[in-house]
C-alpha cells in the first residue's frame, strides 16, 4: 500500500513539474517570418543598381556580375533570424549561378560572417569543379564539407541546394544529382548570430570573390528544399531546370524583395491540374499532367518553312564580310568587315537586342578596307582577329588583333601583324596549342605570296610566326578535324593571269602542315567544313572562270567527301552558283542545308539558292529568293529559339536579316 502511494505521488509531481514547465515557456517561435528569404535581393535592395554590379538579361532573366573592385553587399543577419539568438540547425541553401572559366582560387557566392568580420559561420565557396560548404565549429575552427561534379565547369548556369542537419549535408546540383555527407562535427546547436552579416559574391575582401554571375540566393529553413524545386518530371527535361529553378513559382517567398519574378517557370502537376496539357515552343514538346508528373505525349523535329524578311542592318560602308559570335554572359555580337575606301574606313561590331529583336551598335573599330573578322578564344579570353586588305598600293599592310576587355567591355588592340592584301583569318587548336593562319592574297609584285601560321605564346601573350605556306592569290583557309588528325584547306583563287588553280588540302604531320591533297578550282574564294550523320565534306566556293568566254560568274562550286580508308576527298556534287564568295552551312532541327553567296559585275538583283542534304540524292534545291549581290552569309540562333541568316550586301549600306519560319 505504501509502495502503491509513493508511485501515485510520484507521478504527480511530474505532472505538476511539466505543467510548470510548460506555463513558464513558451512555444518557440520560428526564426523568420517568411519560409524562404531572398539574400540576394535584400543586399541589392539598398540602391537601383549599385556601384560595381553589372545586370545582365538572358531570356527575361537578370544576372548579376560582380566587379572587383564593387562595394561590399551584403544584409545583416538580424534583418533575416528576427526571432531567434542561434542559427537554426535545420535549413537550405540555394544558389543559381554561372561561370566562364573554373579558376584554382576559391570563389565564395556568400559567407555569414561574425561580429568580428573575420570568423566565418557559413560559407559557400567554388574551385574548380568543387563546391564547399563551410561552417564553424568552435574557437575559429572551420569544417568543410566539398561536393564535386565536373557540370560545375561547364559554364552554363547551375542551381546547386544545399540542405543542412544536425549531422548530414546534401548538395543537390540542377535536381539531377545530388549527394549526402555526414558530417564528421555537427552542425553546431548555439551559433549566436548576433552582430553577424551575410555577404554576398564575396567573404568581406577583394581576393577570393565570385567572378561569375548570380542569379538567386535563398535561405529556407527545415525541409529539404529540393523537395520543393524538383520533380520528376525534370528528369528527361533538363533544359527547363534552370530556367524554373531560377523563379520563383512553386518555392515560397513571403512577402521579401525578389530579383527574378519575370521569369518563367515549370508548372507542378498536382492533383489540381489532372490532364492539363502543356505545350513548349523552345523544343516543341507536348507534354500531359498525370499521375502527379508531366508525360510527354509527342516531340517533333523543327523543319524550315519558309524565310521572311527581318530586319537590316545598317553599316558604315559596304560590308564584304560578316562574323557572328557569342561571348558568355554578354550576348550575340555580330562584327562586320567594311570596305571603307573613299568613305568612312571604320568596320563595327553590333550587339543583338533582345527586347527591341534586332543588331544595335556596340562599338566601332579602324580599320583599312577590311575584307574579314575572325572570332577565337584562347581560355578564357576572346578574341577578334580582321584581315586588311590595304589601301596601300603595294600591298604590304598590317592587320590586327582585338583582345575582349571584360572591365571595359568592349575590344582593344592587343597585336599588329604585317600581311599583303589579307582576305582572312582561320584559328585552331592542336594538342592544346592556339594557332592562326593568315590569307595572304598578293603583294604589288606577285600573286604568289606566303601565307603563315601563327603559334599563341602565352609567355609573351604573343602570336609569332610558325610555318610559312606557298599560296597563290589565297582567299580562305579551313581548319578542320577528322579522328585524331588535323587538315587544313586553302582556297587559291588567281595568279594574276588565270583563275584555274590547284588549291591545296594540308595535313598536320609531327610538327607542321604538308601537302595531302590537289583539287581543281575556279577562282576559289571559300572552303566550308561540315559533318551529316558521321560524314565529312568540304564544299568550296568558285568565284569565277576566266575561260569562259561569257557568263564567267556563272560557274560550278563543288561539295566532296573525305574517305578515311584512302585519307582524301573525292567530288559528290557539283553546285550551280554564280560569283559565289562564300558557302554557308546551317541546320534546323534535324535537316543540314547549304547556301551560296551570289554576286555578278553588275548591281542586278540575283536568286541566292539554299540546298537541303537528301541522303542519296545530296544536295537538292528547296528554296530559292532574290537578293541583292552579297559576299557572306551567315546564320544564328537567339536564346529564344528564333533562327535567322544574314547576308553581307557588297553594294550597299544595308544588309538584311532574314527569319527562318518553322513548322
Amino acid at each position: 500500500m505504501h509502495m502503491l502511494f509513493q508511485r501515485w505521488a510520484t507521478i504527480i509531481w511530474l505532472l505538476i513539474e511539466m505543467i510548470n514547465m510548460a506555463s513558464s515557456k513558451p512555444l518557440p517561435l520560428p526564426c523568420i517570418e517568411a519560409d524562404t528569404v531572398d539574400i540576394l535581393g535584400l543586399s541589392l535592395a539598398e540602391t537601383v543598381v549599385p556601384t560595381g554590379v553589372e545586370i545582365i538579361k538572358e531570356n527575361g532573366v537578370n544576372g548579376y556580375r560582380f566587379d572587383v573592385e564593387s562595394r561590399l553587399l551584403g544584409v545583416s543577419a538580424a534583418e533575416i533570424l528576427t526571432r531567434c539568438q542561434y542559427f537554426p540547425i535545420e535549413f537550405s541553401l540555394v544558389v543559381t549561378f554561372r561561370r566562364e572559366v573554373p579558376k584554382n582560387d576559391n570563389e565564395y557566392i556568400l559567407t555569414l560572417l561574425g561580429q568580428d568580420r573575420k570568423t566565418i559561420f557559413i560559407g559557400v565557396r567554388l574551385q574548380r569543379e568543387m563546391l564547399h560548404f563551410d561552417y564553424h565549429v568552435r574557437n575559429g575552427q572551420i569544417r568543410s564539407v566539398a561536393y564535386k561534379n565536373t557540370r560545375l565547369a561547364d559554364g552554363g548556369w547551375h542551381t546547386a541546394v544545399i540542405t543542412v542537419t544536425r549531422n548530414h549535408v546534401k548538395f543537390t546540383l540542377s535536381c539531377m544529382q545530388s549527394s549526402t555527407s555526414e558530417l564528421r562535427h555537427s552542425f553546431p546547436r548555439k551559433l549566436i548570430v548576433k552582430g553577424s552579416r551575410f555577404h554576398v559574391a564575396s567573404r568581406r575582401r577583394k581576393r577570393n570573390r565570385f567572378s561569375g554571375m548570380l542569379r538567386q540566393v535563398k535561405l529556407m529553413l527545415g525541409a529539404d528544399a529540393s523537395n520543393y524545386l524538383c520533380s520528376s518530371a525534370y528528369e528527361h527535361n533538363p533544359s527547363w531546370i534552370e530556367s524554373s529553378l531560377s523563379s520563383n513559382k512553386n518555392f515560397p517567398t513571403g512577402n521579401l524583395p525578389n530579383i527574378n519574378n519575370d521569369t518563367r517557370g515549370k508548372t507542378f502537376c498536382g492533383d489540381e491540374n489532372i490532364g492539363q496539357l502543356m505545350y513548349h515552343k523552345s523544343n516543341r514538346v507536348l507534354e500531359m499532367c498525370e499521375d502527379h508528373r508531366w508525360k510527354r505525349l509527342s516531340t517533333t523535329h523543327e523543319k524550315l518553312d519558309y524565310l521572311v524578311d527581318f530586319g537590316d542592318v545598317l553599316t558604315k560602308s559596304k560590308p564584304l564580310d560578316i562574323e557572328i559570335f557569342e561571348i558568355s554572359g554578354e550576348g550575340i555580337f555580330l562584327a562586320t568587315a567594311n570596305q571603307g575606301r573613299d568613305r568612312n574606313m571604320d568596320s563595327s561590331i553590333y550587339k543583338w537586342s533582345n527586347d527591341d529583336k534586332k543588331f544595335v551598335t556596340f562599338q566601332s573599330i579602324t580599320t583599312d578596307i577590311a575584307r574579314s573578322w575572325k572570332y577565337f578564344k584562347i581560355e578564357n579570353q576572346h578574341f577578334l582577329a580582321v584581315a586588311n586588305h590595304g589601301s596601300n598600293e603595294h600591298g604590304e599592310v598590317h592587320s590586327a588583333i582585338y583582345r575582349w576587355n571584360r572591365k571595359r567591355r568592349k575590344f582593344l588592340l592587343k597585336q599588329n601583324i604585317r600581311t599583303f592584301s589579307a582576305r582572312s583569318w582561320e584559328s585552331f587548336i592542336i594538342n592544346g596549342d592556339h594557332y592562326l593562319v593568315i590569307a595572304n592574297y598578293a603583294s604589288d609584285k606577285s600573286h604568289t605570296q606566303r601565307s603563315y601560321v601563327y603559334k599563341w605564346n602565352s609567355d609573351h601573350s604573343t602570336f609569332i610566326s610558325y610555318q610559312p605556306l606557298d599560296t597563290i592569290g589565297a582567299y580562305d583557309f579551313e581548319h578542320f578535324k577528322v579522328g585524331d588528325k588535323h587538315y587544313l584547306a586553302v582556297a587559291n583563287s588567281y595568279d594574276g593571269v588565270q583563275t584555274r588553280l590547284h588549291s591545296v588540302i594540308y595535313q598536320w604531320r609531327l610538327l607542321n602542315f604538308v601537302p595531302l591533297q590537289y583539287v581543281e578550282t575556279f577562282g576559289a574564294t571559300d572552303w566550308e567544313y561540315f559533318q551529316i550523320s558521321g560524314r565529312h565534306f568540304l564544299a568550296v566556293a568558285n568565284y569565277y572562270d576566266h575561260e569562259l568566254t561569257d557568263n564567267r560568274y556563272v560557274v560550278d562550286s563543288s561539295v566532296y567527301e573525305f574517305l578515311p580508308e584512302i585519307n582524301q576527298f573525292i567530288k559528290l556534287q557539283d553546285i550551280k552558283t554564280q560569283g559565289a564568295l562564300d558557302m554557308e552551312f546551317f541546320t534546323v532541327g534535324k535537316d543540314s542545308f547549304l547556301i551560296a553567296s551570289s554576286t555578278s559585275d553588275n548591281n542586278e538583283k540575283l536568286n541566292s539558292v539554299i540546298y537541303r542534304w537528301q541522303g542519296i540524292e545530296n544536295f537538292v534545291p528547296v528554296h530559292t529568293f532574290s537578293t541583292s549581290p552579297c559576299a557572306d552569309w551567315e546564320s544564328f540562333r537567339t536564346k529564344e529559339g528564333d533562327q535567322f541568316l544574314v547576308s553581307a550586301n557588297i553594294n550597299s549600306r544595308i544588309s538584311k536579316i532574314l527569319q527562318i519560319i518553322t513548322f
